[in-house]
């Protein structure tokens, strides 16, 4: 009888010694082909950077991101204007649509301090990694659409850095073909690598670049010096502050995360007084950001009002905008909801709820939220350790690619909280 038991015993340890080493052998399989993923998503970034298109030019991105849709299975559509790219995944039922938005555009840079440098077109603005990521989602969510009830459209969008593109899609019918519930996209920002971060209503301040047309016969210096004078008479910032300044971005005491950041309630100018000559005339211009979208009318009657009742008025033509900019404007209830599932999922240490309006920036994602309900995360990519900052549109702007396979994770799981993926399914 101990002889039997002691058999059964070591026939017991030996076959869970199999299953372990069969668990181990999968567990590892499973790493191997984990790591495989992301490095070809790595490898895809790559590529892109390296080849980089100009707004309304992405026909190389364009054919790419269309290719690795098609390999998934999913459904594709091109015909929303310019170099557009919309995947399909349809879940096993009908249920929630959502979307989600990445932008595919280089912008123009010049690299160096040399004045005569001739702009370069670079990925200085992160729509390498934003596309490399809404690639690596479209991956992650075709495993499941078996179990998955519902559909997620991923919009890739040409035309950002000119605010041409998303408007253009708009216009040639995107949501007369799908019609999703809400919308969400992200931007890289020079928050630690792999955290996330956004907030209700505005998330940038509003940007215009004003336009002053005079008779060529105006004194250029005296007016320009008049101008100065007048558009730094606007400036309006807390005391404690100065939000022309991103060095308090991160701040716990004076940036982002701190409801009294400093960059709450400011006019702040831009960019120097720039000069372009027309046939007989001459135009002054200048950006400013303001917080306040009550204020942006008055700011250019009272300068043009001011113009009028000055020794230029006799020189003046008119006054006109070469950019009328909004801001990217969360919905409130939906931007609650999701910072309260990615808290849920990552804490509050990797998920930050922000405060004040961020200046300097923008996006045309404001046009999808004008018809859907949507919300833009802001994705860290810098590295302290590293030396990485992922400012956009600096000559040091960089992104540490380990935030690949980190929003790939964290917007993978988001986008299954927010739509019904059946887990239980066999």
């Amino acid at each position: 009888m101990k002889i039997k038991r002691f058999i059964s015993l070591v026939l017991l340890l030996y076959i869970n010694s199999i299953d372990t080493n069969a668990q181990d052998s999968i567990k590892q399989k499973l790493i191997d082909k984990k790591n495989q993923f992301h490095d070809g998503l790595v490898h895809l970034k790559r590529d892109l950077h390296q080849h980089p298109e100009l707004s309304g030019k992405e026909k190389r991105t364009s054919k790419i991101v269309q290719d690795y849709l098609l390999d998934l299975g999913l459904e594709v559509r091109t015909d929303f204007g310019g170099y557009s790219v919309v995947g399909i995944l349809k879940g096993s039922k009908e249920g929630k649509k959502i979307a989600w938005r990445a932008d595919m555009d280089a912008a123009l840079h010049v690299f160096g301090s040399n004045p005569n440098a001739k702009p370069k077109a670079a990925h200085v603005c992160g729509h390498d990694i934003h596309t490399t990521i809404g690639l690596g989602i479209a991956n992650t969510l075709s495993k499941m659409k078996d179990r998955m009830i519902g559909t997620v459209y991923f919009i890739f969008q040409p035309a950002e850095e000119t605010f041409k593109g998303a408007k253009s899609m708009i216009e040639n019918g995107l949501f007369q073909e799908i019609h999703p519930d809400e919308i969400f996209g992200l931007h890289v920002f020079p928050t630690e690598v792999g955290t996330v971060s956004s907030k209700p209503n505005e998330l940038f301040a509003y940007q215009r670049r004003i336009k002053l047309t005079f008779d060529t016969t105006i004194d250029q210096n005296a007016f320009r010096k008049f101008l100065k004078e007048l558009l730094e008479g606007f400036i309006r910032h807390k005391a404690n502050g100065e939000p022309w300044s991103l060095v308090d971005l991160n701040d716990p005491k004076y940036g982002l995360s701190n409801p009294k950041t400093i960059y709450n309630d400011y006019f702040i100018l831009g960019s120097n007084i720039s000069t372009r000559n027309g046939d007989n005339t001459i135009s002054f211009e200048c950006t400013y950001y303001e917080t306040d979208s009550t204020r942006l009318d008055s700011i250019s009657k009272t300068i043009t009002n001011t113009i009028l009742d000055s020794e230029y008025a006799k020189f003046y033509i008119k006054t006109s905008f070469t950019a009328e900019r909004p801001t990217v404007l969360n919905d409130s209830k939906l931007t609650e909801e999701s910072l309260t599932i990615l808290k849920g999922l990552y804490g509050e240490e990797k998920v930050k709820t922000f405060y004040g309006q961020i200046p300097y920036s923008n996006e045309d994602f404001i046009f999808y939220q004008n018809e859907v309900p949507g919300v833009m995360f802001l994705l860290g990519g810098s590295n302290k350790e590293k030396g990485i900052n992922a400012l956009p549109h600096t000559s040091e702007f960089e992104v540490d690619e380990e935030v690949i396979p980190l929003g790939v994770n964290i917007f993978s799981n988001f986008l299954t909280k927010r739509i019904i993926i059946n887990f239980d399914k066999s």
